[in-house]
């Protein structure tokens, strides 16, 4: 009878041990998967409206395109030629390179009427190398009436637009070159997920380096392509590369031409935070089965019911419940284990809560962060006499400073601005200021009718809670005068090309106006001046975080170590590429890889003269 008594206990123990295992095992499996579907419905979510974004945006780039060349067509179909007017509209838009006009042959097909282009010479040695293609892109927009092709990998685009008469008898077609630089980049350096925009067949027209030219299916194979006849604008799937990486892919239409914008995700990327939950959730699970099995070895009689209790606990976990609680009033080993399993119910429904918030907050910044990128210009540039090079980082996911330059006529438009703070409320000033500027460029005024302007549109944004530091010049191509206007901005410096070494009296502050910043009130009045740039001047503007700059140790740069760095850097007239790489590895040196407690921005423009 005894050993049949031991027998039964252990029995009883056994039992005790394994349901709580076995239940809570379960629980961790369903409740892992769970998160991990609803972590890959959010991936796939963001990564859907990142698509949509873009394709809306280069939908926009393209209508803008077509807009601006529509008087250009409707001037060429009434004159039979190109007049005075397409060519001033034509000369004034920055981004097109050439537009070229297709009329029916006599042998059939197409023949080049006439043209208009930036570069005298250029667009023949283009057509050059398309010749072999030509035939099929007419045969193509003879069907379609609109497409769009990047046959050199490249940032130009070749928007083709076939325009019938009255009648509808005789075609012509349009042939637009332009630059969608901007864009380009912005699918060339996506980090958070890999963006490519498509033609119908796969073509990959921007994308990630390499990729540009070549198959999207040479990658990955996603079932929308096979499926050409599908209407569908937005969806998302999941498939897998040609190297065997599990992806999640999503697409948007972009509603111009055969055009669609799709990202990818790795999957194992996406689901890292369900990693970091797994190994938690298994370090609380250990503590619990470990606390159970010693718990058990003294339990007796009446631990059943309390453990019934936790196993009902348990079974609603596995079933997603995290707000279960188990009611043991016992001071016994019992009692402990309830307690135990109510402080880990409640710190994995924690973690599930706060780790869930942080990957749509890290989503969401890295999303901001790349439309962000977007808003700023080429980083070297040349335009007529003036040599540009910038520089540009900000002290977090999002920044509050803004650079940017344009040629408006014969004058070249230099900006610069800092927000106040920081982060995603700058960012959105900064992109106001960025949309506000699109707009005044095409008034061709003055740098303080533009910052009057610019103005008025950050203080209906902001309500004077967040202003903005600004400084605009104009550098006039043929006189070399710089007009310029300060919002209270730091002043740019001058540097003066003398016969020697720089020094500290060759650096001039353009200080002589200085105005109140932007969105401070809404009708403020500003007032400008102006200097002569000779050949072989620069000019360096910048932002406040530079002299702020720390090293590990919270010590700042300052003003005195600054200007330092500043004369040294330009001390025998350098190009402005070296110039900036020589004030960037002074400053690198000091902050030794020191949080920046400010965005940096600062670029320089030199007079060249024309070569």
């Amino acid at each position: 009878m005894k050993k049949r008594g031991i027998s039964i206990r252990y029995k009883i123990l056994l039992l005790l041990t394994s349901l709580p295992l076995i239940t809570l095992s379960v629980y961790l499996v369903l409740a892992l998967r769970i998160f991990e579907d609803d972590k890959i419905a959010y991936v796939f979510d963001s990564s859907s409206n990142m698509s949509g974004t873009m394709a809306a945006q280069i939908k926009t780039q393209l209508n803008s395109v077509l807009g601006t060349t529509k008087p250009i067509f409707q001037d060429y179909l009434t004159q039979q030629k190109f007049t005075s007017i397409s060519d001033s509209i034509f000369m004034n838009e920055f981004n097109l390179e050439a537009v070229v006009v297709f009329t029916p042959g006599q042998a059939g097909g197409y023949q080049q009427t006439t043209l208009l282009e930036k570069v005298p010479g250029q667009t023949a040695g283009v057509l050059g190398s398309l010749q072999n293609q030509m035939a099929t892109y007419f045969t193509e927009v003879e069907a379609t009436r609109r497409m769009v092709k990047v046959p050199f990998s490249d940032d130009r685009v070749f928007i083709f637009e076939k325009v019938s008469d009255e009648t509808k008898t005789r075609n012509t077609v349009f042939m637009v070159i332009a630059r969608m630089s901007e864009a380009a980049e912005m699918f060339r350096t996506a980090l958070s997920q890999k963006m490519y925009l498509i033609s119908q067949d796969g073509t990959v027209l921007f994308g990630p380096d390499g990729s540009p030219g070549h198959k999207l299916q040479e990658t990955v194979a996603p079932a929308f392509l096979k499926n050409t006849s599908s209407q569908v604008a937005q969806g998302a799937e999941t498939t897998k590369a040609s190297n065997g990486t599990e992806l999640l892919v999503s697409f948007s239409r972009a509603g111009f031409g055969d055009l669609t914008v799709v990202t990818t995700v790795e999957k194992e990327k996406a689901l890292g935070a369900v990693q970091i939950l797994i190994r938690k959730s298994l370090i609380f699970f250990g503590i619990l089965i470990a606390a159970t099995v010693i718990l058990s070895l003294f339990a007796s009689s009446g631990i059943t019911q309390a453990l019934t209790q936790l196993f009902s606990a348990t079974q609603k976990v596995a079933e997603g419940d995290f707000n279960i609680r188990v009611d043991v009033k016992s001071n016994d080993e019992v009692g402990s284990l309830a307690d135990n399993f109510n402080i880990m119910a409640a710190e994995v429904s924690r973690l599930l809560e706060q780790t869930a918030e942080k990957a749509r907050m890290e989503s969401e910044l890295q999303t901001a962060k790349t439309v962000q990128e977007t808003l700023f210009p080429e980083t070297r540039a040349k335009i007529g006499p003036l040599a540009i090079a910038g520089y540009y980082e900000p002290a977090s996911e999002c920044g509050g400073d803004w650079w940017h330059y344009c040629q408006i006529g014969n004058k070249i438009f230099l900006w610069i601005g800092d927000a106040t703070g920081h982060g995603a409320p700058a960012a959105l000033i900064t992109s106001a200021a960025k949309s506000a500027s699109t707009i005044i460029e095409r008034l061709n005024i003055s740098p303080a009718k533009a910052l009057e302007l610019l103005n008025r549109s950050i203080y209906d944004v902001s309500k004077g809670r967040i202003m903005m530091t600004f400084f605009l010049a104009s550098f006039d191509l043929e006189t070399g005068e710089l007009v310029y206007c300060n919002a209270s901005h730091e002043a740019p410096f001058l540097i003066k090309k003398g016969e020697g070494p720089l020094k500290k009296k060759d650096l001039i502050p353009l200080n002589e106006v200085n105005n109140p910043r932007l969105g401070q009130a809404r009708d403020s009045v500003y007032e400008q001046t102006s200097i002569q740039v000779e050949e072989g001047d620069s000019v360096f503007f910048y932002t406040d975080g530079i002299p702020d700059i720390q090293n590990p140790g919270k010590e700042a740069w300052g003003e005195r170590e600054f200007l330092k760095a500043l004369i040294a850097a330009n001390k025998d007239y350098p190009g402005v590429n070296d110039s900036v790489d020589r004030f960037v590895v002074t400053f690198q040196g000091h902050r030794q890889g020191a949080p920046l407690v400010d965005d940096v921005t600062f670029f320089v423009v030199k007079h060249e003269g024309l070569q």
